[in-house]
């Protein structure tokens, strides 16, 4: 398992010619060949700092990275047989820059004393080689892997920068939750200290819910998505980054179209509302009270689910007309908010609702497809007859065309569940429907 691992973390190595390198220090250990395995672990790491630094100087003109880079050229013209530029290397890369933090860079100078020891004719007492043993390869191995090889080739203060401008290219092709996810996690996030990460999560909070610039319009999708993801990953240090910096958090845009994302936001990640100050409370609460989508993911300022339930009928009742529809993620947000069997008749009686206050043919023929059939399997007794008394009331549900065929699938259920109240000779309407289904699946 442990051989399995390493090579596991191996595969997270960005640069091709280091990963190459790196197979022959993983060759070296698996052949109980540990001073070569140090020897040569040494030599990558070096390389390695040397692509990363060329990458800054490449990509973002770094001007740190390209003095240190002209300093160690100068070291080895003047001395080309001196290792003293590979001492000065992680050195400057250390105190120059943010690609090795204080304890990294110790490792690399363990690291460096142990190649010394393992290059060297050095003998002990017994006039033996120095052999560093299994386990302290096999340390040296994974810290070098986690604290530098596997890490991206960019500053701590460059990632962001980085990682807005791939995400807002790649945004057309990562069109779903769950491919975002995985295409953020596994360039990026996997590499990444939670620090790191809590910092980034800093800064897409300021560019979705409080900058209203046209760049920050025009990504403000892709990036909620990147910051619910991040604030997923790290909840417990994001509320305490929160409770840090209340005042930085709580000054959010005054914009509705803002204000909605932060509200979805606050809806799937709970907790967090309650950290902000009064001055984002008033403006969320605003917005809660105002608009429909509000309504729909304010849950969190509701006493108890019950009264949100009473808020969402009253939504529904209120909006008698053709342009109210839930959308898709709206259902399934409404039927994720607590999975008890509480709320999931609820949440039955909210779809029934939704789709007997429809106010057309058409809309209910949508309703139907959308609010009712696709959880029709988490109806129990009580909640199918509260369905097909609100079927009875509505002349727009049960006069459509397609209401034999649907509110067949509805009694289906009921014969399913043993309604013994039930009694089709009390719901007329229903009956009608269930006869004229008869008669076209006969015909």
């Amino acid at each position: 398992m442990l051989e399995f691992s390493l090579e596991n973390l191996s595969e997270k190595i960005h640069y091709g010619k280091t990963k190459d390198y790196f197979q022959e220090v993983l060759s070296s250990y698996h052949n109980g060949n540990y001073r070569s395995a140090v020897v040569m672990l040494w030599s990558v790491a070096i390389c390695d700092i040397i692509y990363k630094l060329e990458n800054l100087v490449d990509i973002y003109k770094d001007k740190s990275a390209n003095l240190i880079l002209s300093d160690i050229t100068d070291i080895q013209r003047k001395d080309p047989k001196s290792p003293l530029w590979e001492t000065e290397l992680i050195k400057k890369t250390h105190e120059d820059t943010n690609l090795l933090d204080n304890s990294e860079y110790l490792n690399l100078v363990y690291l460096q004393n142990q190649r010394h020891l393992s290059a060297h004719p050095i003998l002990d007492s017994d006039r033996v080689l120095h052999t560093p043993n299994k386990e302290t390869v096999r340390a040296l191995i994974r810290n070098t892997l986690e604290g530098l090889l596997i890490k991206p080739p960019f500053y701590t203060k460059k990632i962001i920068d980085e990682l807005l401008a791939d995400i807002a290219e790649a945004a057309p092709a990562i069109n779903t939750k769950e491919k975002v996810k995985r295409y953020v996690e596994s360039r990026y996030l996997n590499r990444l200290k939670p620090e790191v990460e809590i910092s980034i999560y800093k800064s897409l909070w300021k560019l979705v819910f409080i900058l209203e610039d046209e760049n920050c319009n025009n990504n403000r999708y892709i990036n909620f998505q990147t910051l619910d993801i991040i604030g997923k990953r790290n909840l417990v240090n994001i509320k305490d980054e929160i409770s840090r910096d209340k005042d930085g958090f709580s000054k959010v845009s005054n914009r509705p179209g803002i204000l909605n994302y932060l509200i979805v936001y606050l809806a799937k990640n709970s907790g967090i509302y309650d950290i902000l100050d009064e001055s984002a409370k008033i403006k969320i609460q605003h917005n809660v009270e105002s608009t429909d989508l509000g309504r729909i993911y304010g849950w969190f300022l509701k006493p108890n689910l019950e009264e949100y339930f009473r808020d969402i009928v009253d939504l529904i009742n209120s909006n008698r007309n053709e342009k109210f529809n839930f959308t898709n993620p709206q259902l399934e947000f409404l039927f994720e908010i607590s999975d008890t069997n509480e709320w999931q008749n609820l949440f039955c009686n909210i779809v029934s609702e939704y789709y007997c206050k429809s106010v057309s043919y058409n809309q209910a023929d949508k309703r139907f497809e959308q609010a009712i059939s696709p959880y029709l399997n988490l109806f129990d007794k009580e909640s199918i007859i509260f369905l097909i008394d609100c079927i009875e009331t509505n002349q727009q549900v049960y006069f459509r065309s397609n209401a034999p065929s649907d509110h067949y699938k509805i009694h289906q259920i009921i014969e399913e569940l043993h309604v013994e109240s039930f009694n089709l000779i009390n719901y007329p309407r229903l009956k009608i429907n269930l006869e004229d289904y008869e008669n076209y699946c006969k015909n």
